[in-house]
């Protein structure tokens, strides 16, 4: 292979690596949504009130998956690099 191809392929690996990490936040999302909102249906039948329940459980799961891909995002990384500081000191 040549060395003019070689940083292209490497770039493409990196925003193969990127796109993968952001579709594993979405599909965790994504996943809790309808997760909470199963529970909640389920739960809403012994009750009567799937509708409700149902409703109520995908909000609860958007609030839980948000939650996270918060933390994933924005905490996790802002903790990494006060460490990175802290080492450097």
């Amino acid at each position: 292979m040549s060395e003019e191809g070689k940083p292209a392929e490497e770039r493409g690996n990196e925003v193969v690596r990127a796109s993968s990490q952001f579709m594993g936040h979405g599909m965790t999302l994504a996943g809790s949504v309808a997760l909470f909102g199963w529970v909640g249906f389920k739960v809403g039948e012994q009750i009567r009130a799937e509708s409700l329940l149902m409703i109520l459980g995908m909000l609860l799961g958007g609030a839980a998956g948000f939650y996270n891909l918060y933390v994933q995002l924005v905490i996790r990384p802002r903790e990494e690099q006060g460490r990175e500081e802290s080492d450097e000191d």
